[in-house]
């Protein structure tokens, strides 16, 4: 096949694929709604108003998709040039996370400053994030031997098997809590560690 050429089939697939929504790059209005829910819980948390539930959960889902799905959908950063890799709102790739983390740390940071204490609501969120930024940093600190070229060696396989059985561990002794009423061992602070582990595990297994 000469340089440069698509196959048939290839070509019949993007003719077939139908049209993002106002013309503009896949993703762009997920992230124009993921912005304006954030936005509006940032908003009640610097006034100081009453936070709606369905806020919280809606801001979690949105969470979850960017720091999961669209995480692994290549590097961090990488220009938008050509048509099939345009990215939402023709940002960079990335871009949308980096603004809702710098919204919800932001936000912390601010109230900290003011010397004001952090909704309980907010406050999952929070913590699902660091989770996950923590997993990351863990999972890209280990794989650099595999980026630099070299062979897995024993200490990254011993890392991965540990992080996974611990996980499961963790998961399922949590929702065994849950569902059988075992005993918790873990001190009050520690309520949402079944959604730090997710957080945790799922970022972990982002670079590796």
């Amino acid at each position: 096949m000469a340089a440069g050429e698509i196959p048939k089939q290839t070509q019949q697939m993007q003719q077939q694929k139908p049209p993002q929504p106002l013309g503009l790059p896949s993703g762009s209005v997920r992230a124009v709604i993921a912005l304006m829910l954030c936005g509006t819980l940032w908003y009640q948390v610097l006034k100081g108003e009453a936070i709606e539930e369905i806020l919280v959960e809606s801001a979690l889902l949105v969470v979850g998709f960017y720091f999961g799905v669209r995480s692994g959908m290549g590097p961090p950063i990488a220009p938008a040039t050509t048509e099939g890799t345009r990215q939402p709102l023709f940002l960079p790739r990335g871009s949308i996370r980096f603004v809702l983390l710098l919204g919800f740390f932001g936000v912390i940071a601010y109230m900290r400053y003011q010397g004001r204490g952090i909704p309980e609501a907010f406050t999952l969120i929070l913590e699902v994030l660091a989770s996950y930024i923590i997993g990351y940093i863990a999972s890209a600190i280990v794989a650099r031997r595999q980026k630099a070229g070299k062979k897995p060696n024993r200490a990254i396989a011993i890392f991965r098997n540990a992080n996974a059985v611990a996980a499961m561990l963790l998961v399922g002794y949590l929702c065994g809590t849950l569902l059988f009423s075992w005993p918790r061992f873990f001190p009050e602070y520690t309520k949402n560690a079944l959604a730090w582990i997710v957080a945790y595990y799922f970022g972990s297994r982002l670079a590796t």
